[in-house]
């Protein structure tokens, strides 16, 4: 099967320290990926990599079956427009309105203005965002902002969605409607997710791989029901999600 990511041993560095070690990740198209690890475990960093954001120090990432570090600027450019993108710390610009950011990844590939406030009417519906379309984001708690940019990412149906802090400002019948969207469209089209949270259950069951970081190592990668048998006793996900035994 055609994957969507393949990490093949991946170093990062940040300053003298080794942030990630020795990655190696392959992730089919279609198939959902959940990338999970306490705080400062790497998946951030991780992500910025999938993205062609950062460079790493050593190793190869391809995306979508094109290797990002062969990319030029416009090729890279290019690619991006088939991935769907949510990260932590928000990206919504502040002085457009709701139906305004939603309609920025289509400018240039979807017909007139006509075209694309329909869309946005759609993607609006399905999250159940109705009567937020003409606020700015100042106005928006912070998980109706993740929702927005959750529609602005998916908008213009990507290949590949990549979503930084999954549950981060959702509670849980916002995660639970929102994943429900997510596996709408998987039906229709294969999806591939790659999603990083504290949790090992954020996606429920509708996750196919999960993969474990601790202290920027991959210390697990498999489906979810070997999870508890693989992980050695000493680094149960427990501890890895949380630091406690």
């Amino acid at each position: 099967m055609t994957a969507a990511l393949e990490l093949t041993g991946v170093f990062q560095h940040v300053g003298q320290r080794c942030a990630l070690a020795g990655i190696d990740l392959r992730v089919p198209e279609g198939a959902w990926l959940l990338l999970v690890g306490r705080n400062g475990a790497g998946k951030s960093l991780l992500t910025r990599l999938i993205l062609g954001l950062d460079t790493p120090s050593a190793g190869g990432v391809r995306i979508l079956g094109q290797d990002l570090q062969s990319l030029d600027s416009r090729a890279l450019a290019t690619l991006r427009r088939r991935l769907g993108v949510v990260l932590q710390g928000g990206s919504l610009l502040e002085d457009r309105s709701v139906i305004e950011n939603l309609v920025l990844p289509l400018r240039g590939r979807l017909g007139g203005r006509p075209q694309m406030a329909r869309a946005a009417r759609l993607v609006i519906a399905s999250l159940r965002l109705d009567g937020l379309e003409n606020l700015l984001p100042r106005s928006l708690s912070l998980g109706q902002r993740r929702q927005v940019e959750l529609a602005r990412a998916l908008i213009h149906r990507p290949d590949l969605l990549v979503w930084d802090g999954l549950s981060d400002g959702l509670d849980p019948a916002a995660i639970f409607d929102t994943l429900a969207v997510l596996r709408a469209q998987r039906v229709n089209r294969p999806l591939t997710l790659i999603a990083t949270d504290n949790r090992a259950d954020a996606l429920g069951d509708g996750c196919d791989q999960v993969g474990v970081l601790e202290r920027g190592r991959l210390i697990f990668h498999g489906p979810p029901k070997a999870l508890d048998a693989a992980l050695p006793q000493r680094l149960d996900l427990r501890y890895v999600l949380t630091g406690r035994p």
